[in-house]
């Protein structure tokens, strides 16, 4: 009897006993559809996290300073916390010196809140906003769509230009339609009196999912929308010294390399503390942060994917359990393919075929309905941070994903269970005398 024709008759004793054949696979299709569905959402949340990382930006280096006590005084509790003075904070002429040392290669994320108002064109239409100062990394950072001009630059921001980007609702409030909003200069004037004069560079598209909706009853011409100038810019208008901090997030250029990167910040902020004996800075990326997540994640996956594929065994003695049963309700059936010449080995492998055939169909429908529970899950978590949390849903790039890897061994695992215990029956029926297979009632 042939490979195939092996399977062909395994198929059809399966097709004869479709109760017993499926109560069966149960055991296995619930495990491996456990299996499936554990990794499912597991893969799925990494790959969600890994997006949201990449909308919020992991090209941004996070610059903290610690202070200089070591982990062995903190065991014993004998340090002493030391005072944060002005001198030791980070400082805008370190970040100058930063750009002029590594040129176009980072830019720190700086955010100025000014305060909002209305502009008044020459023909009375009125535009209504808030300011804001940024530089580069952040608007970027808010996936905003530049449909016109450009964006802020680092040369706005240390050349205190007075440019601005705006929305395109406030073209639609200040200019008449069909005026190219380019180059043209605006008098902004803030609630609280004072004014600046800032030159449009870009118009934005304003999106409800980043930038927050409005009320549906409200009026176009009652929006307010942000405007961004550059943040050194804001200074000047606040009439205000630049902040000094302890912490410092800085953009790096995405096509440099990462290590180098952090190595090359690392060595200036180390040289700049070199002489301070109560502080050093720490450098941490937001895709380190990932990595680690995403191995937390993995263990949790495993573990419980483990505890899952226990049902596998249990599954597989059921299907020893059905497969010994066949064995004696087939004893004739085996007397009479002995007395033609079959071979004991042709014999196992039918049995260890059908076994496997039954482990490898249960695996595959274990297999689908892992991966529609996962995609179920999937969509009810979507559904709900998109009604819970809708103002920070453009943050969540929610995606489904099974894994192809945990697909593949439940497949090699479901033909591994058929074939060991699928063996012991298999074994016995090839060891049955011809003679009293033949006499068996």
């Amino acid at each position: 009897m042939g490979f195939f024709e092996t399977i062909r008759l395994a198929l059809a004793t399966i097709r004869a006993n479709k109760l017993r054949s499926f109560l069966t696979m149960l055991g296995i299709i619930i495990g491996i559809s456990s299996v499936i569905t554990i990794t499912t959402i597991g893969n799925s949340i990494q790959k969600t996290l890994s997006n949201t990382f990449n909308t919020m930006g992991v090209n941004i280096f996070d610059v903290q300073l610690l202070p200089n006590i070591s982990t062995e005084d903190v065991m014993n509790g004998d340090y002493e916390y030391p005072d944060l003075t002005e001198d030791d904070l980070f400082t805008t002429d370190m970040l100058e010196e930063l750009y002029d040392t590594y040129p176009g290669h980072f830019e720190a994320l700086i955010t100025v809140p000014v305060g909002s108002g209305k502009a008044v064109s020459p023909d009375g239409r009125k535009g209504l906003f808030t300011m804001t100062g940024a530089t580069a990394p952040v608007i970027t950072s808010y996936k905003l769509d530049i449909i016109y001009g450009r964006t802020i630059t680092l040369d706005d921001v240390r050349g205190h230009k007075s440019t601005c980007i705006i929305s395109d609702i406030f073209v639609r409030q200040y200019f008449k339609e069909g005026t190219n909003p380019l180059g043209k200069t605006i008098n902004f004037v803030l609630d609280e009196g004072s004014a600046v004069d800032l030159t449009v560079v870009g118009v934005y598209e304003y999106s409800t999912s980043v930038l927050g909706s409005f009320s549906p009853t409200q009026k176009e011409s009652e929006k307010s929308t942000p405007i961004f100038l550059p943040a050194y810019t804001a200074y000047d208008v606040l009439n205000t010294e630049p902040e000094v901090q302890n912490y410092l997030s800085i953009s790096w250029n995405v096509d440099e390399d990462p290590e180098m990167m952090k190595a090359e910040l690392q060595d200036f902020f180390d040289d700049k503390y070199k002489e301070n004996q109560n502080w050093y800075t720490a450098i941490t990326n937001e895709s380190e942060l990932l990595d680690q997540i995403n191995a937390v994640l993995n263990v949790i996956t495993i573990a419980i994917s483990f505890i899952a594929a226990i049902s596998l065994i249990v599954g597989g003695v059921g299907v020893m359990n059905i497969m010994l049963v066949s064995v004696v309700e087939r004893t004739r059936e085996i007397g009479i393919e002995k007395a033609l010449g079959a071979k004991e080995r042709t014999i196992r492998r039918q049995f260890v075929i059908e076994s496997v055939v039954i482990c490898l169909i249960g695996g595959i429908i274990g297999i689908l309905i892992g991966i529609l529970n996962g995609v179920l899950i999937g969509k009810v978590a979507k559904a709900f941070i998109m009604n819970s949390y809708s103002s920070l849903s453009n943050l969540f790039e929610i995606s489904i994903t099974p894994s192809i890897k945990a697909i593949l061994i439940s497949v090699f695992f479901s033909m591994l269970v058929g074939v060991f215990f699928g063996s012991y029956p298999a074994k016995k029926a090839a060891a049955l005398d011809p003679i009293e297979a033949l006499r068996y009632e």
